[in-house]
């Protein structure tokens, strides 16, 4: 275990992260369809979050077992931080969205490491919910244009972006109540 989160921490947290964007797209529609129309090319907004992400990284890299490769730590190290200022200072095109994608992948982590060897029946929803960031991350990290196309079709009217907003706050209430009642 990396985190050494409880699944009730993990449920919490994810469904309160949930509760709080889905709320936000569906009580706010113009103003939430408006930031995500921005998202995808906001240059300050993607530094900022590839910068967390690669702090993440660095210190994931820096803290955990590398088994049989921990006498080369430091070039991880090195490497991650070298590489990931590269990506803040060169890569222009998506890095909101790419950012982002970095953020879903280490987020699920978190997830999957709180899940881990709990006995609870829903644990499954966050074991979804962690593998839905994964493949949502690697098609965004890779294809950022599809969050574009996605973004810019949801954001055609209000009601699609409240409909849109429904799940995640569904979602977010059910893990956050599962969070607060689990023993």
């Amino acid at each position: 275990m990396i985190y050494h989160l409880s699944l009730k921490a993990v449920s919490f947290g994810t469904g309160l992260l949930h509760l709080l964007v889905g709320a936000i797209g569906f009580f706010y529609p113009s103003f939430f369809g408006k930031f995500l129309k921005d998202f995808s090319r906001n240059d300050w907004l993607g530094r900022v979050m590839m910068g967390i992400a690669v702090l993440w990284t660095v210190i994931l890299l820096a803290t955990i077992d590398l088994g049989e490769y921990t006498p080369q730590r430091i070039w991880f190290v090195l490497f991650a931080f070298i590489f990931g200022a590269l990506v803040i200072l060169a890569i222009e095109d998506f890095i909101a969205v790419r950012a982002l994608a970095l953020l879903l992948l280490l987020g699920a982590d978190v997830i999957l490491d709180g899940v881990f060897l709990s006995n609870r029946s829903w644990r499954i929803l966050l074991v979804l919910l962690a593998y839905g960031w994964i493949v949502m991350g690697m098609f965004f990290v890779s294809m950022p244009y599809l969050a574009r196309d996605k973004i810019a079709w949801v954001c055609t009217s209000d009601k699609k972006i409240k409909m849109t907003a429904l799940f995640p706050m569904i979602l977010g209430l059910v893990l956050f109540i599962l969070g607060l009642v689990d023993s």
